[in-house]
């Protein structure tokens, strides 16, 4: 935006104009959408938003931001008549093909009318909110689509052997992601609309329309198939709208390469048996959750891959680590667990919502080694087994056959009948891998991926289906267009009235808001007002729970935990008083004198359910963590270790939430009135010393309970201590063991009495955990700053490594890597028989149709794994069958919430 902005500044003005200029960010989403999960009705509309508004606003659909600017419609039902009257032979599959492809450039040459081009020319004058004159400009900027709707506006051929919209690269060197020739080809080989390309397409369409060709001939198959070009080319534009063509997400990432390595993980796991795959249900079961909705509770058969979102998938990535450790044997389970660690590191740096150039240099690097890893996952792992089906595919596979047989109209036996289950590798000559490395381009040229996200469209979709409830379900599309309009004009008045409200009797008090009033134990409450913003912590001010602490500690002496709970409160108590919670110093011992001066008010200790914990996230943006003893009880403080490599952080559970009143008479401290002091009872781990963690080695932090004996086990912490909550997940392989802990009123008791050896500190839960724990991306993060310097330190070390396999290798001559076979990927064979279009990779071949050649089992396989069925999905987008089960399901992992509320957790 800042490039076109000076662009447009630097341009000659317009003559007797001195306006002051600016540009009009245009970003445009499209998407079909399945209006009823029991029909065949759809809708394809095209959203447009502004790129000047905030993201945080644009992704509200209540903000109203964005601006319904067509609905696609498909061909007639009747268009086989006119074309059987007109030329007195019946449309073909392929020429059908071609007029949905002509239908959609033309309806985008309508839109781009000459009223629209002169104002992108020479811009429009707009009188601001200021009342200021200003010269607006129209800009292109991102148009946001799944890649099949790319390949449509790019007008390419669907699965084609160069399947990218950016670049030529080939199918036979995806698999060479993050390699230089890898880069060396998208930089030199990307696609830029010339005009050689439009010359190249105006003589294929004198071939077709004047000379009678057929678009599936020989000749045209010559011209346009090494590019995987088709005879549809958008009028120029004036700039290279494949730049347009932005990176998504959730589908290429979360519900594409992460999607399709976590089915083959899975299909792994059935061939190793040893009931791998009820383990694998069983640990995402224990897996606890985290946040309001972050890690959301798990299904109980997570293998099964059963109506989840993308949000969903987000979640199994960044808990997959300890669910998988030693499912399978080694060398085997390292191999996996050093992808999975990269794929989770991928994934939170393309989902981080605010980039540094220190950012974007690590993630590229991430880039590449996630391109070994899957490389080495691909050659080393799962060449060793012979994978087939899930159980979900093969009957998912026979439903689609018979659907398919009934419709042509045939009865055989061989539909009834199992055909058995498919062998399956792993493929590594998909488009979405080769688009991860679009990311950090991307992302320099517009801004970190939240902007441009299909999820906004989706969630705008929920709009479309309501107002088509209040239809008559027979003329939808214009009927939902009212709708949208006159829904639009009453949120404008609407927006008026409240403004006239504001002004005329002033904001509303914050105070007269309802206050919150959170359980106990689902009987007991008390009150907790909303939170000051300014405010690091919250508890209640209440009194209302509390215990006789003298009585307490009697009845509960036997237990370990209580043992020293007296002498280690006052003296924290006491920390807190004399040392003003001076970080370091509460291991420092207090006389028996000073002890005794300490007098614990009423005797009572009083208890509280919940904790809030305020903190600035990465992006300089306020967040808030819930805390409580009955769940999400995990958190952080800073360490003030004094070894040679100590670890940033002190993890700890906390037992209870507590305050006190307490009044000191000793002649350290004048006041003697009392003096309220909030603390947090916890019990502490220990980080596993032998246990190597980081980047470095690709490995998740360990800590376990301390044993009941040492004398770290139980203490206090000050809340303004709490950095902020962490979500910790057993480490599975080494089980449970009750030698840390006999029975104990401090554990839950969904524990059964039981303690897990160790825990994984689970760093991915979000973007901002990820870049919190690393020091480069936490701007303004000054407290934190040095302490996590040993974690960039980690990292450097590896992005220093040199891959001589890779990064030494000449960008035309491969070396290393580049010369092995891997298992996906294709051979010279398979991209000759593409090319003379024997391998169904003509568009034809893909939609069907009376003369439908046959599909090569690649290609077959590649669609049935993304679940497209052809170029009619694209066309004729019936999401019921494609690769997501409805729209409320594709949402990403804010869907959860209320839409309007997607940012509530920040303050």
């Amino acid at each position: 935006m800042i490039h076109e902005h000076e662009k447009i500044k630097c341009s000659p003005k317009n003559p007797g104009c001195n306006l002051k200029t600016v540009i009009a960010a245009i970003m445009l989403w499209s998407d079909s959408t399945h209006l009823v999960s029991f029909r065949n009705t759809s809708l394809w509309p095209i959203y447009l938003f502004l790129g000047n508004q905030s993201k945080y606003m644009r992704a509200k659909p209540t903000t109203f931001a964005a601006h319904h600017l067509a609905y696609i419609p498909k061909l007639s039902n009747t268009i086989q008549d006119f074309y059987l009257k007109t030329f007195g032979t019946s449309a073909t599959a392929s020429v059908l093909t071609h007029c949905k492809r002509e239908l959609m450039q033309a309806i985008w040459s309508f839109l781009l009318d000459s009223d629209f081009l002169h104002a992108y020319e020479y811009g429009i004058v707009v009188k601001f909110a200021d009342g200021i004159l200003w010269r607006v400009f129209l800009c292109l900027f991102t148009y946001a689509a799944d890649y099949p709707e790319k390949i449509l506006l790019a007008c390419m051929k669907f699965l084609g052997n160069c399947p990218c919209p950016h670049c030529l690269v080939t199918k036979d060197k995806i698999c060479k992601l993050g390699m230089k020739n890898d880069q060396g080809v998208c930089t030199k080989k990307a696609w830029v609309d010339t005009e050689a390309c439009h010359w190249l397409i105006e003589n294929v369409h004198r071939a077709i329309f004047e000379f009678g060709q057929s678009i599936t001939s020989r000749a045209i198959k010559r011209i346009l198939g090494p590019a995987s070009l088709v005879p549809t080319r958008l009028s120029a534009l004036g700039f290279n709208f494949y730049s347009m063509l932005v990176p998504d997400f959730m589908h290429e990432f979360e519900l594409g390469i992460w999607k399709a390595t976590l089915m083959h993980l899975i299909r792994l796991l059935y061939e190793v048996g040893n009931d791998a795959v009820q383990e694998f249900n069983t640990r995402f079961r224990l897996v606890p959750t985290f946040g309001r909705d972050t890690i959301r509770k798990f299904s109980s058969n997570v293998s099964g891959l059963t109506k989840l979102a993308a949000r969903d998938f987000e979640d199994i990535l960044q808990c997959a680590i300890p669910v998988f450790d030693s499912l399978l044997p080694e060398p085997y389970n390292t191999i996996i667990i050093n992808l999975l660690f990269e794929l989770a590191t991928w994934h939170a740096f393309g989902k981080l919502q605010m980039h540094t150039e220190t950012t974007l240099y690590h993630f590229d690097n991430c880039m590449t080694r996630l391109g070994q890893d899957i490389r080495r996952f691909s050659r080393d792992c799962c060449t060793k087994f012979n994978t087939y089906d899930l159980p979900r595919e093969t009957a998912a596979r026979a439903q689609h056959r018979g659907a398919k047989n009934a419709k042509a109209g045939t009865t055989s036996d061989v539909t009834s009948t199992s055909e058995g289950r498919k062998q399956r590798t792993f493929n590594m000559s998909t488009y979405k891998l080769h688009a991860l490395g679009d990311y950090v381009k991307a992302i320099r040229e517009f801004s970190t991926t939240d902007n441009y996200s299909t999820q906004v469209g989706e969630l705008e979709h929920r709009r479309i289906k309501r107002f088509y409830s209040r239809t008559n379900k027979i003329g939808f599309t214009r009927a939902i267009t009212k709708h949208q309009q006159r829904e639009r004009l009453l949120h404008k008045i609407r927006e008026e009235n409240r403004a006239l409200v504001k002004a005329d009797e002033g904001a509303l008090d914050p105070s007269t808001a309802s206050t919150e009033r959170p359980s106990l134990h689902f009987v007991d409450q008390e009150p907790l007002p909303n939170c000051p913003p300014d405010a690091h912590y919250q508890m209640s001010q209440g009194k209302k729970f509390h215990w006789e602490l003298s009585a307490w500690l009697s009845r509960n002496k036997k237990d370990k935990a209580v043992e020293g709970f007296l002498p280690k409160l006052k003296n924290h108590i006491l920390w807190h008083l004399m040392l003003s919670g001076e970080p370091g110093n509460e291991d420092d011992e207090f006389t028996q004198a000073q002890h005794n001066a300490l007098a614990i008010v009423n005797n009572r200790i009083y208890r509280h359910k919940v904790l809030r914990i305020n903190y600035t996230m990465y992006d300089l943006r306020w967040a808030q963590d819930l805390l409580n003893p009955r769940m999400h009880s995990d958190v952080m403080v800073l360490s003030h270790e004094d070894t040679e490599n100590p670890h940033p952080y002190w993890y700890a559970w906390i037992i209870g939430i507590f305050h006190v009143d307490v009044r000191y008479r000793g002649p350290e401290i004048p006041d003697h009135a009392p003096k309220r002091i909030d603390l947090l009872w916890v019990r502490w781990f220990a980080c596993h010393t032998h246990s190597k963690c980081g980047w470095a080695v690709c490995r998740l932090p360990q800590v376990g309970f301390y044993p009941q004996d040492d004398t770290n086990a139980f203490g206090f912490i000050d809340p303004d201590d709490v950095v902020r909550g962490v979500h910790l997940i057993p480490a599975f392989r080494f089980g449970h063991t009750t030698a840390l802990l006999p029975l104990s009123i401090t554990r839950r008791k969904s524990d059964n009495d039981e303690d897990w050896d160790w825990y994984y500190m689970n760093m991915y839960l979000c973007g901002s955990r990820h870049v919190y724990e690393v020091s480069w991306g936490g701007v303004g993060h000054k407290s934190t700053h040095e302490a996590t310097r040993c974690l960039l330190d980690d990292h450097e070390i590896l992005d220093k490594e040199p891959f001589t396999l890779e990064n030494d290798c000449d960008p035309f001559q491969g070396t290393g890597e580049d010369d092995v076979p891997v298992e996906g990927s294709s051979s010279s064979e398979e991209e000759e028989s593409d090319e003379s279009g024997e391998h169904g990779s003509d568009m034809d071949s893909v939609d069907g149709g009376d003369d439908q050649p046959l599909i090569g089992d690649e290609l077959a396989d590649e669609m049935d794994e993304y679940r497209y069925t052809g170029l009619d999905q694209t066309l004729d987008k019936n999401e019921g069958d494609a690769e997501i089960s409805g729209d409320e399901d594709a949402l990403g992992p804010e869907d959860g919430k209320d839409p309007d509320k997607i940012n509530d957790t920040v303050l």
